[in-house]
């Protein structure tokens, strides 16, 4: 089996483990599914419109697309095409140097197999600290929204307000459904837009919060409270349960780790050993088994692991 053809296969593993593992969860889009369900089975059919998740996380593949693009921008921030560019570039120029150190196989496919898995590294890291900055800034965001209500501003100015006190994605993203209210754009088309670039549980239920108080009324700054302590009940659960099973995550990267370490090792101290087990057709079974069982290993990990974060 050409040292190509495992690679190609690596590759097409790769993709479909990320495809499963990363398919969008609904659970709480079905919760709230569910609850317009019920709520269409009162009399009052404007309660019920204002509760209708899907015209808020509905999307055609043009809002997708559009979605993708402005995440994109968002998280690499200002000339995102130049960083890409010269992302890729870097991750290009490190795989053919590593090629040609360790691999020695085809150039093309070992700088489109880095390219495939920096990026997918590069875009789940960017993901994850626009979320962590989210969670820092939002809860921020519904006190002085809060507090802004609560000294009779309307809503819509109370969103101006918030959008002028917040330096932050939040804060810009209040400021914008602010003067598009303010000009008179339909407040479902703010609020769709706004979910569409924040695509988070929490906000959800914040903009389901506004389209009810616009079309019903009611204690604003007690739902906007609630939520607040929600979010900050909701943080720190995810605290105690990253610190409850960091030793299990740390042991099982410990143990993925171990056997590139020694490959990386054995070149250096034992280079014969080395190269019948990458040129050599007699040593390459056990390279393979090597790629083979350790990608098994760690996708069997990885699904437990998120498993236990569910």
């Amino acid at each position: 089996m050409p040292i190509e053809a495992l690679f190609a296969l690596m590759i097409g593993i790769a993709v479909l483990g990320i495809a499963l593992a990363f398919k969008p969860k609904a659970k709480g889009v079905d919760y709230l599914r569910q609850q317009q369900v019920q709520a269409r089975r009162v009399d009052d059919m404007t309660t019920a419109s204002a509760l209708d998740m899907r015209s808020l996380v509905g999307k055609t593949f043009r809002d997708k697309v559009s979605s993708f693009i402005f995440q994109v921008k968002t998280l690499v921030g200002e000339k995102a095409l130049l960083k890409v560019f010269l992302f890729w570039c870097v991750v290009a120029v490190a795989g053919l140097k590593i090629n040609e150190m360790f691999i020695n196989a085809n150039k093309w496919l070992v700088i489109a197999t880095f390219l495939l898995f920096a990026t997918w590294l590069a875009w789940q890291w960017l993901k994850k600290r626009e979320r962590q900055r989210f969670n820092d800034a939002f809860p921020d965001a519904l006190n002085l929204l809060a507090g802004a209500v609560t000294a009779g501003e309307s809503l819509m100015h109370a969103i101006i307000f918030v959008g002028k006190s917040l330096d932050n994605t939040v804060g810009r993203e209040f400021k914008f459904m602010g003067e598009r209210l303010q000009i008179g754009e339909p407040p479902d088309e703010v609020f769709a837009k706004a979910c569409h670039h924040f695509p988070y549980q929490p906000f959800y239920f914040f903009i389901i919060t506004l389209r009810a108080n616009m079309n019903r009324g009611g204690q604003l700054k007690d739902v906007m409270m609630r939520l607040n302590r929600l979010m900050f009940d909701s943080r720190a659960l995810e605290k105690k349960k990253a610190a409850m099973t960091s030793e299990a995550r740390m042991s099982a990267k410990i143990v993925a780790a171990i056997p590139f370490c020694f490959i990386l090792l054995l070149k250096y101290m034992s280079p014969e050993n080395y190269e019948f087990i990458t040129a050599n057709p007699a040593g390459k079974p056990i390279l393979y088994y090597l790629l083979i069982s350790e990608a098994i290993g760690i996708g069997i990990i990885w699904w437990l692991m998120r498993g236990a974060s569910e």
